[in-house]
Formats: structure tokens, sequence, C-alpha cells
């Protein structure tokens, strides 16, 4: 059995080989003995990420006794011939594109409820089951076993690597098709075009991005064989000092957190969110100041403002504030940004929509808080306080950000939702976020209110927010090929859902829900199930 020690205690309770509490500066260990207490100098560690290796089988064993601890494996033999393994070689990394990795289905899916637990939809005011649960894991990177690496370059070279044909197919895929997906709120495309070039540097990035495209292209094999390599050059990597400053890095599992929602069982929507929290422990780990750029001039700050939409989908779901530090601030402001240079309208569209972003998950951080009580008094000053900034986007936003065309479908359509259609992508995804905003703001604004309702009546409120959600389901059917708009209607669903009562728009919402995943894999079959629930219809097996 292994010796624990603390792993980021003070120097004094790690050489006695006893767990500390980490208090600063003086820990109670330490003070109840009297002892000096000594820390060592500051050093990246990444808590609460686990990336997980499908065919090796690693899992979060969650919270334990000892879960800050490392343990001395000089005497754990277990843990040694578990490092022996090895998931792939060089020459099966040549090979993948022709041949892949033959896994079973069950192995790409992560961990999170069982199929038996029951998934449900959840209004403000009524007191149904949630699918997921808030994870509290606290893993180090540290603890992780590590295989040894395939042969082969190292995480990052600075001499470019060629491609294989079909790893540079599926990058040329992920440039045309999914590149958007990461680059719904940037008007300059760094992830479309910056990530293709720096994947021949950066094997781990190559890896994500080979996965994420061969996933959607429902070629499985080769999506599980690129995420293994990926995943075990990855662990390797986030050991190494720089680690949390390289963007690269960041990139990588940002994209993975695709792979990984892509991977979700969609019967299930069993979801462990492992490379969220990824991107979480870099971002915090590296966060050099308290400010960020809404007009993300760098690829880690796009990276930010992808992983800010990725926290939304899962805490909109689980209806638990998003994991962001809100003690960051914008700056510059868009309002505050003047360049008159043309290429400057870029930028500052860049920054006009991410602070849509920002103003998201400050109200469903506010809508979704765990324990409003301590500021109950202040809630509805702070409720409008929101409400104001939100109405004033809108109002003071460029004249870009307008729709084209806003009006009724017509009969050849046959649609219940309005059309409505834009120029770009941020402008219709920043139309969502607005439109989620206000939903949220409506449904959750402190006040008295009855418990019960009359059976059949639908409050103003209700139909408020039965407003915002049909301007987002118009905009999806309008332009299904902004993925990020129809991503805000599958978890913004859990809002507004059980409101609908016409059979036209079920039917279409169904619909809406189901060409999304036939497009684009994204399961929405247990959403679909969830709502025919909610509605009392048979679902579909």
């Amino acid at each position: 059995m292994g010796k624990y020690r603390s792993r980021s205690g003070c120097l004094t309770c790690r050489a006695r080989r006893v767990k500390c509490d980490e208090t600063h500066p003086v820990c109670k260990a330490c003070s109840k003995k009297n002892r000096p207490c000594q820390w060592e100098a500051p050093h990246t560690k990444f808590k609460d990420y686990q990336p997980y290796d499908a065919t090796l089988g690693y899992k979060s064993t969650g919270t334990s006794e000892h879960e800050d601890m490392d343990v001395d494996e000089s005497d754990d033999e277990e843990s040694q011939a578990s490092r022996s393994i090895s998931p792939s070689t060089n020459q099966e990394r040549k090979g993948s594109d022709q041949h892949g990795t033959t896994s079973d289905s069950a192995s790409r899916s992560t961990s999170g409820p069982s199929a038996n637990d029951s998934v449900g939809l959840h209004s403000p005011r009524s007191p149904l089951p949630l699918p997921g649960h808030r994870m509290q894991s606290s893993i180090s990177v540290s603890s992780l076993l590590r295989p040894h690496l395939p042969e082969g370059p190292r995480p990052y070279s600075q001499e470019h690597v060629s491609l294989t044909q079909g790893e540079a197919r599926l990058v040329h895929y992920y440039s045309e098709q999914l590149g958007r997906w990461l680059d719904c709120t940037d008007a300059t495309r760094q992830f479309t075009l910056g990530v293709p070039e720096k994947v021949k540097c950066c094997p781990v990035l190559c890896h994500a991005v080979v996965s994420f495209a061969a996933r959607h292209r429902r070629e499985d094999d080769i999506a599980d064989a690129a995420y293994q390599r990926c995943i075990a050059l990855l662990i390797d990597r986030l050991d190494e000092p720089n680690a949390s400053h390289d963007e690269t890095l960041l990139c990588a599992i940002v994209i993975l957190r695709f792979y990984e929602q892509l991977n979700v069982p969609s019967s299930t929507g069993s979801d462990a969110a492992r490379h969220l929290a990824g991107s979480s422990a870099i971002l915090r780990a590296s966060q050099g100041n308290h400010c960020v750029d809404p007009s993300a001039p760098t690829l880690r700050e796009a990276a930010f403002w992808v992983y800010v939409r990725q926290c939304l989908y899962t805490a909109t779901i689980n209806q638990q504030p998003p994991d962001v530090d809100f003690s960051l601030q914008l700056h510059p402001t868009p309002g505050s940004m003047q360049d008159p240079h043309p290429l400057a309208r870029l930028r500052l569209e860049t920054a006009w929509a991410n602070q849509m972003t920002w103003n998201t998950a400050l109200v469903a951080n506010f809508c979704f808080e765990t324990d409003p009580s301590g500021e109950r008094k202040n809630r509805l000053s702070r409720w409008q306080e929101l409400w104001d900034v939100v109405q004033a986007w809108k109002k003071d936003r460029p004249a870009g950000f307008d729709s084209i065309w806003d009006g009724p479908a017509t009969e050849v359509d046959a649609s219940c939702f309005p059309q409505i259609w834009f120029t770009a992508d941020w402008h219709a995804v920043a139309f969502g976020l607005y439109h989620f905003c206000c939903m949220m703001l409506h449904s959750f604004k402190p006040g008295p209110r009855f418990a019960i309702r009359s059976v059949g009546s639908i409050s103003t409120t209700d139909c408020q927010v039965l407003e915002h959600a049909r301007a987002i389901c118009g905009a999806c059917r309008s332009t299904p090929e902004v993925v990020q708009l129809s991503i805000i209607l599958c978890h913004t669903i859990f809002i507004w859902g059980p409101l609908v009562s016409d059979p036209r728009e079920r039917n279409e919402i169904i619909q809406l829900l189901e060409e999304f995943e036939m497009a684009h894999v994204w399961p929405t079959a247990w959403i679909v199930n969830a709502l025919r629930a909610e509605w009392g219809l048979s679902q579909i097996e």
C-alpha cells in the first residue's frame, strides 16, 4: 500500500507525512503543535481535471478522503504496472485514417447518470427532476496513471510535422465545417484560420481536431484512435511548467469538449464534462490579471469565450451556476472601442457578441445561484441591474446586429415560428443569447407568486417567456447552419419546454431537435423523450 503525503500543503506537514488543511499563512496542524509552518513557492496545478482514455478505462473515483493527497508509489507494484501500458504506436498514427482502432461503442460513453436515471425538464415553478448533477470532483493531474507515450513527435515541436493524407482530410473538414462552431462569436475566425496552421507543430492539437472531425463524420474508429493518442500526449503535457500558458493546449481541450459532447449517449444524455473541467483548471491557473478582452485579440482569449459558452450549456441543463470566474472584468468595453480602421469593425463586432455572452453568464449565475438567501434584500435591485444591462446591450449594439429580415414564415415554409435571417454567425448567436437572458430574467424575477395556478391557465410571465422561445426557434429554423443557435435551443428548452401547449409547435420543436442530431451528431433523443414526458406523450424507444 502506498504511503500518503500532502500534495499541496505546507512543507512541514509534508515532511511529517500528515494531511495539511492548507490554511495560510499557518495551517491548523502547525498552529496546534506550535511548529514553524513553511510553504514552497507557488506552482501550477490542475485540479478537477481527469482526461479520460476510453480504451484504458481511466475513470473518476469521485470525492474521497485522500483526494488532495499524492500516493508514494515506490512500493506500489500495481501502479507501476499500470504505467507500462502503451495505447498506440507512431505507425498506428500514420495509418489511422485508413484503419483506425476498433473500439466498442460503449467505450465512448462518459460516466454520469445511468440509463435508468430519471430525466426530466424543469421550469422555475415546477418541482420536476433534473438530469445530471453538479460534479464536485477534486482530482489532480499528478494523480493520474500515465501510460508511456507513443513513439513519434513530442507534444510540441518548433518544426512543422507533415500530416498524413487522412489527417489532412479531417483537418480540412474541420476548417470547412466545424471551425465556425468555435468561432460563432469571433468575427476574426481564429479557430477556423489559426488552428489548422498550428496542428502541424502540435500533435496534441492535431489529434484533438482529427478526433472531433472524425466523430462528426461518424468515422468512429478513427475518432477513437485519435482521441486515445491525444489523451496520452495531453496527460504528459499537463505537468510541464508552462502548460497553463500554452494556448494550443487550451484550444485542444475546448475542442475535445465538443468531441466529448458528441460522444454523449443520445438516449440518456449522461455527460461527465471532464474536458470542461480541464479548460477551467487551465484558465484559472494562468489568469495573470483580472481582465478579459471581449474582442478576443488572441487565440487564447478566443478559447476563453468558447469555454464560457460551453459552461452555459451545462449550467442551464443542470440548473446550476456556470463555472466561470466572475471576478473578471471586461476591458475594454465595446462602447469604449473607437478605431477608424476598416478591419477594426471585426474586433468591435467580436467584442459586442462576447459582451452578450458575458451578460448571459451573469444572468445564469444570478438565476441558478444555490444560496440566494444571503442577499435576498438586494436581489430585486440586482435583477433590475441585470435587466438594464441586457436591454442596454440591445439599444447600443451596432446596427449590423439587427436581422435583415424578421417576419412570419411563408406558406411554403409551413413553420409555426417566424423567419429571422442574419448576415453573420455572431449576430445570430448574440440574438439567441439576448432572448435567453430575457426569458431567464422573466422566469426568475424575485417577488411573490402563487405556488399553484388555475388548471390550464398560463401566466403573463409564461407568455413572455414563450415569445422569447419562439424567437430562438425561428432563428434556428431559418439558419440551421449556425450550430450554436441549435445548441442554445437544446439547453434553453429546459427553461421553457413544459410551457408549450400548441401541438404544431410541439411537433416542430421535436423536428428541430431530431434534424440537429441527424445533421451534426449532437445527442438530442434524451431531450425529445424528456419533452414528450412533460407533455404527457409516449416516448420514442
